[in-house]
């Protein structure tokens, strides 16, 4: 049976904070934490598939077309790269299946593909892909508001 404690704010902080230090202390990476009390994560990939398609002036169902023109392709690269970072449970074949069951070869060549887009630093990639990045951290963030408090150590 899971039982439930109610820990103070103070509390958690400290939680947080001590967590940080070990963290620190063993790999030398330093961190922010933020611990939400009663917090259950409600986002799905369908919906981060919506808010990138229409951050990029495209509908939903733009993903499983079959269309190889650059504003498609990098409307998949993107999100199979946002797919792949914010739902590391999903495989290769998860996300091809987003994409109107694609092979799992080709989500991981548009894998390659938006990283070295990112790391030669084309710029019309790059902004089409910080655009996304900004929305889809206000989505986020609009989750992480709208349950509990958030406490930031």
């Amino acid at each position: 049976m899971k039982k439930s404690v109610k820990i103070d704010s103070s509390s958690t902080r400290g939680i947080a904070r001590s967590a940080q230090r070990k963290i620190q202390r063993n790999t030398g990476a330093t961190m922010n934490l933020v611990l939400c009390s009663g917090y259950e994560y409600s986002k799905s990939p369908e919906s981060m598939l919506q808010v990138i398609a229409g951050t990029l002036g495209m509908d939903a169902t733009c993903y499983k077309q079959r269309s190889r023109s650059r504003p498609f392709v990098e409307l998949r690269f993107i999100a199979s790269h946002f797919l792949r970072t914010y739902f590391p449970t999903l495989t290769l074949l998860n996300i091809s299946h987003y994409f109107g069951a694609l092979d799992h070869a080709t989500i991981i060549n548009g894998l390659t593909r938006t990283n070295e887009l990112l790391a030669t630093g084309d710029e019309r990639f790059l902004t089409k892909y910080e655009t996304v990045l900004n929305s889809v951290n206000q989505w986020l963030q609009k989750e992480m508001l709208g349950y509990g408090s958030a406490i930031s150590a």
